[in-house]
């Protein structure tokens, strides 16, 4: 075959090279440069090596490479053979998300994929689809659905790019569909607990003498506005407008309490209104400027919360298995509705008790109605 096409030799000074065990290079020409690939010769099942096998995997690779190029559609192999973490690392830069996102995605790639795939060559793990379906169903299989969605989208958004680049033909890790953990999904035994049980985990109980939540303002945001707890952290007294009717909620906390960031879906800058009802204006305004839960420069750590929240349905004051998760978004919704058996289980009749008992949440009273009378 042609010497523009690639020639087949072996580098060692052996007298017999059709019998050694040194390994044939392939060099061939690609983007204008010389490149080399290595073929050693198989081993049969007594572990001894099939001489001349070697030479014909080279062989072939050298019939692929001219076939390729003839027909344009040729990729050098070895653009797939840079480590997958720093193609993961690239692509992550890359991504148009907010900032929340990223950090979902470099979380996910050093405590999961990093371990298991970053030091594989990117042509490695695009033919590595048991390995992948392991590590989302084994090794992440205890996880959080969401957790797993994003390792995926990680994975097969970097082979994909990879594809798009030319560094690789194609990846074999497409399609894989995670089965549902029923994990933060699963609502099914979930009671929304009651005003005076909400009362009780924000301030405590004299008899028996049980200890509140350190801020429990954050309850009466979260029941009276439907902020997220990280949201909550981060109100501000001057946040609450037009007399105290209408909260302007533009930040959260970061976990760690060190600095704010967006809200979530949203960048920098974008914000969302919300209603105030009578009672929690009432016990906001006459706190002094600033952040209300801020100390010494920082703010609350999102953890101050959650331990605090699961403890009382540990001890049982509240009826059904409740995750914290889950019991902030009761806080946020569930004082808003009767407390009848039904609604209890969700179950509020009608478009008219929608708007009644949630329009706290409503975004517009337009928008709402419109939704409300479609649902109907």
């Amino acid at each position: 075959m042609g010497q523009r096409h690639g020639t087949i030799l072996k580098k060692c000074q052996c007298a017999n090279k059709e019998r050694c065990r040194h390994k044939w290079t392939l060099r061939y020409w690609a983007d204008g440069r010389q490149r080399e690939l290595s073929f050693a010769d198989e081993l049969d099942a007594a572990g001894r090596p099939k001489y001349g096998s070697g030479r014909r995997l080279a062989q072939d690779a050298q019939l692929k490479i001219a076939h390729d190029k003839r027909a344009r559609v040729f990729i050098d192999p070895t653009l797939g053979n840079t480590r997958f973490r720093d193609e993961c690392e690239k692509w992550i830069s890359r991504h148009a998300g907010a900032d929340l996102t990223k950090e979902a995605y470099q979380s996910i790639l050093r405590a999961h994929v990093g371990p298991v795939l970053g030091d594989r060559t990117l042509a490695a793990v695009a033919q590595a689809r048991d390995d992948v379906i392991d590590l989302l169903t084994v090794r992440l299989g205890a996880g959080s659905n969401s957790r797993r969605k994003i390792a995926r989208a990680l994975i097969t958004g970097v082979l994909y790019e990879a594809v798009v680049a030319g560094k690789i033909t194609m990846h074999r890790c497409g399609g894989i569909v995670l089965p549902d953990n029923g994990g933060n999904g699963d609502h099914g035994d979930f009671v929304f607990p009651t005003h005076a049980q909400l009362d009780t985990l924000a301030y405590g109980t004299k008899e028996p003498e049980t200890k509140g939540i350190r801020h429990p303002l954050t309850i009466w945001l979260m029941r009276g506005c439907g902020l997220r707890i990280e949201e909550a952290l981060a109100v501000q007294k001057s946040c609450f407008r037009d007399g105290g009717t209408v909260l302007r909620v533009f930040e959260q906390a970061s976990r760690d309490g060190r600095t704010t960031k967006p809200l979530k879906h949203r960048k920098a800058g974008e914000y969302r209104d919300i209603p105030v009802p009578a009672y929690l204006w009432a016990m906001v305004k006459n706190l002094p400027d600033g952040y209300l839960f801020m100390n010494d420069g920082l703010l609350p750590r999102y953890s101050c919360l959650p331990p605090r929240v699961q403890r009382p349905c540990a001890q049982g004051r509240y009826p059904g298995r409740v995750h914290a998760a889950q019991l902030a978004a009761c806080v946020r919704v569930g004082p808003a509705l009767p407390w009848s058996a039904d609604h209890r289980r969700g179950q509020v009749a009608g478009p008219s008790e929608h708007q009644r008992h949630l329009r706290h949440l409503r975004p517009s009273r337009p928008v709402i109605s419109q939704a409300c009378t479609r649902s109907a």
